[in-house]
């Protein structure tokens, strides 16, 4: 008779997605297996970034087309999360993005007003803009010295490729902070909104659920603000020296090292 597997320490695993799973567009070895076994052993994942370029759904697509298997209620980005708090504290406002052509979608997907004019906006929403023009920065800055609200989607100062590290969304955020003296409202990681709404739709409990993720200020500090477990990740941005007090409850170099970190087993 097979030795029966036991039941693993954890019911949910969240993961962050570029320098965890994959960088750019190349899938990290092992990534994919790694979801596939703690799925085989009755643990949900779920899907976590900050980034707000894409939709929700986009995410997903994107998820799918590199091999993994992702549902988009599965999937939590910057887009979504700035969306939903929209709905919920500002319904009926209309917001100037700052950002790509997946932050508007998802922000009119939920029902939330989007003007790229930039004219009359009550709120300002930035995320990562690879598009950005000196003139869609000047609408912004022009509405938040009117009092527009100032939202992002997180601070992030870099991103990791392939190739190294590029500008991240708190490139963009510092530009308007300094230009417009405002600070923003950052809804992303380490903000534990993310966890409310997923704790919501997925009735997860903190104590059952492991974060894994390549940032000590963000993943780390996001598991440690929910009161969840955390896996820092060393292919992506933090490395072992920056570890201080911030501590992760596992180091691994890949994430392809989890699953056996956990005691779990690929079925045969």
């Amino acid at each position: 008779m097979a030795k029966q597997q036991s039941a693993p320490p954890i019911s949910c695993a969240i993961f962050d997605l570029d320098g965890t799973l994959f960088l750019g567009k190349k899938v990290l070895p092992g990534a994919i297996e790694c979801l596939e076994t703690l799925r085989g052993a009755g643990v949900k994942t779920l899907f976590l970034t900050n980034a707000g370029t894409r939709s929700r759904q986009g995410v997903a697509d994107k998820l799918t087309s590199m091999g993994f298997k992702a549902q988009a209620d599965e999937v939590y980005c910057g887009s979504y999360i700035l969306a939903r708090f929209l709905m919920e504290k500002h319904a009926g406002k209309t917001v100037f993005p700052v950002g790509e052509a997946g932050l508007s979608e998802e922000l009119r997907r939920n029902g939330i007003k989007v003007d790229e004019s930039g004219k009359d906006s009550g709120i300002v929403a930035v995320c990562l803009d690879r598009t950005l023009t000196y003139e869609k920065l000047g609408k912004a800055h022009v509405l938040l010295r009117k009092g527009a609200l100032f939202l992002a989607t997180n601070k992030d100062h870099i991103f990791p490729t392939e190739s190294g590290t590029m500008p991240g969304a708190g490139a963009i955020v510092a530009a308007l902070e300094f230009s417009s003296e405002r600070t923003p409202y950052v809804v992303g990681k380490p903000n534990p909104m993310a966890f409310d709404l997923m704790r919501e739709e997925h009735g997860l409990k903190s104590g059952e659920t492991l974060m894994v993720g390549d940032r000590l200020d963000t993943d780390v500090a996001f598991a440690r603000n929910c009161g969840m477990k955390s896996a820092l990740v060393l292919s992506g941005n933090s490395k072992r020296e920056d570890i201080g007090d911030l501590l992760p409850d596992y180091v691994l170099d890949s994430v392809a090292q989890l699953s056996a970190k956990l005691g779990l087993k690929k079925k045969a």
